[in-house]
């Protein structure tokens, strides 16, 4: 096994009780100081809980009782919330204040029900791609875990 693997493995596996620290690239910083945020994977369960969350489907019956329609409905406010609930650790990020100011703020002065307000765009793509990273669904994490599994 490769070390990425073994290393994706051991991430995998860990759940809550391991983090992992993720520094602002300097190209979308915008302030002074060095935004992080340490995040946590989703354990199996909030996983679960998660896509439980964001997808619901209903059908819509004919009148012999088929189905003749499926409605999907996908809600990404509402799981991207729930992660930052649970995988956002700690934080220091540049936020935008209402008087328009950028200044460093973490837990305490912004809470993490507030991030998608505060947040500015590139710091907000920017922490949905280290969530991405962290809970391992990208596709180059999907191959590294096959490789891990010895699939």
């Amino acid at each position: 096994m490769s070390e990425r693997a073994h290393e994706a493995w051991v991430i995998a596996a860990a759940g809550e009780d391991t983090s992992r620290r993720f520094d602002v690239p300097k190209e979308i910083e915008g302030t002074e100081c060095q935004p992080w945020v340490r995040l946590r994977p989703l354990t199996a369960r909030e996983a679960l809980q998660r896509e439980a969350i964001g997808l619901t489907e209903s059908y819509q019956l004919g009148p012999e009782g088929m189905a003749v329609a499926m409605c999907r409905k996908y809600d990404q406010e509402a799981m991207v919330q729930f992660e930052l609930e649970r995988c956002l650790v700690d934080y220091e990020l540049a936020m935008q204040m209402d008087s328009g100011a950028i200044r460093p703020a973490g837990p305490d002065e912004c809470p993490r029900e507030s991030l998608l307000d505060l947040l500015p765009a590139g710091l907000a793509a920017w922490l949905h791609d280290c969530l991405e990273q962290v809970n391992l669904r990208r596709p180059e994490d999907a191959e590294v875990l096959a490789e891990g599994k010895g699939i």
